[in-house]
């Protein structure tokens, strides 16, 4: 998911990019629930039949199913927001807050979008400065990224405008 701002007064614009979420961590939670409730139902009419070891590899298998989702949703939380002001280009990534900041002067920095060796693979967006390349969006889908180019474009066009203008 991208979304971009640009504010034309302040002369600065943001693009967030966020991975697509099918689902939310409370609909997760029920389907591990149900799921859960019927392995335990099978796990306990084995154990009253005398299976007792399958009872416990069948919560073994629940847990490792619940970590599983819960390493997905985490995944799908990630979110790198592009800073674009009229002298740096700032990089934000991580989860709950910024894990990773990279700084570029806005002048200097160069976008590169690459494209795949085999049509299996996805384009590739990059940030250039100085020999320090960024890879950006690389959860984003194909039409998440061709959004992603146009707005870089929009933004870069936006601010070189601005700079004509003075």
């Amino acid at each position: 998911m991208v979304s971009a701002t640009f504010d034309d007064e302040m002369r600065t614009g943001r693009i967030v990019l966020r991975p697509n979420r099918s689902w939310t961590w409370r609909a997760n939670i029920i389907f591990l629930s149900i799921i859960t409730a019927l392995s335990v139902v099978i796990g306990t009419s084995f154990l009253l039949r005398g299976y007792w070891m399958i009872l416990p590899f069948n919560l073994l298998e629940m847990s490792i199913l619940g970590g599983c989702l819960w390493y997905c949703v985490r995944r799908t939380h990630r979110q790198e927001v592009l800073t674009f002001t009229a002298d740096e280009l700032r990089i934000e990534a991580g989860n709950e807050r910024p894990k990773t900041r990279h700084v570029f002067k806005r002048l200097f920095a160069r976008f590169f979008v690459r494209r795949p060796r085999h049509p299996w693979y996805g384009t590739r967006v990059a940030v250039r400065s100085h020999g320090q390349e960024i890879t950006i969006g690389d959860f984003l889908n194909s039409d998440d990224k061709k959004l992603l180019v146009s707005e870089l474009r929009r933004m870069v066009d936006s601010l070189a405008e601005e700079s004509v203008e003075r």
